[in-house]
């Protein structure tokens, strides 16, 4: 395994777990979810560490793209 793997597959474990603990974050500070509106859901206190880390999770999977590991992707 090269040097290259390896700082990809850390990097996209990083963003997973960052991008979970910032959604789980995101969820806690928002709840309850249901019997909110949808401007009530996005002026919430969890908003933008719910999208934070939904963001992260979606460039975790884009990682080996991202860093030009072709045979991977």
């Amino acid at each position: 395994m090269s040097s290259h793997e390896q700082n990809t597959g850390w990097m996209k474990k990083l963003l997973f777990v960052l991008g979970t603990i910032f959604v789980v974050v995101g969820i806690v500070r928002q709840w309850p979810l249901a019997g909110k509106t949808y401007m009530e859901f996005i002026e919430g206190k969890g908003y933008l560490a719910l999208m934070l880390g939904l963001i992260m999770i979606v460039l975790g999977f884009s990682v080996p793209l991202l860093m030009g590991d072709e045979e991977d992707s």
